[in-house]
């Protein structure tokens, strides 16, 4: 079973996913969706599902897309920054859409 580690802190009792306890938050000024997911700066219409260790040295990033899809890959867990993940996350975005376009054409 893999070594789960949380990005974030578990919430407390009464938690609603999307929802920010400060005044701020709760007018929108928050990254989540009604989800609980973050979107990904440059890649309208995906999210992170979730960024977790795997036992070892690497931590496991999901994304979720439009219809669907979902993606996961593997980064060295020294790619901890936000905006380092996000570089590989939007490479690994467009590695998929070429994919999913050149699968629709046949090719």
């Amino acid at each position: 079973m893999p070594d789960w580690r949380p990005v974030c802190p578990t919430p407390g009792r009464g938690y609603e996913a999307g929802v920010g306890g400060s005044s701020e938050q709760q007018g929108g000024d928050t990254p989540y969706d009604t989800e609980g997911r973050v979107g990904i700066p440059g890649a309208p219409e995906w999210a992170y599902g979730s960024i977790r260790g795997n036992g070892s040295d690497d931590l496991v990033v999901e994304l979720e897309g439009p219809d669907d899809a979902h993606v996961v890959f593997t980064v060295p867990n020294f790619l901890s920054r936000g905006d380092e993940i996000g570089e590989v996350a939007r490479v690994v975005i467009r590695a998929w859409e070429r994919t999913a376009r050149a699968a629709g054409l046949g090719a």
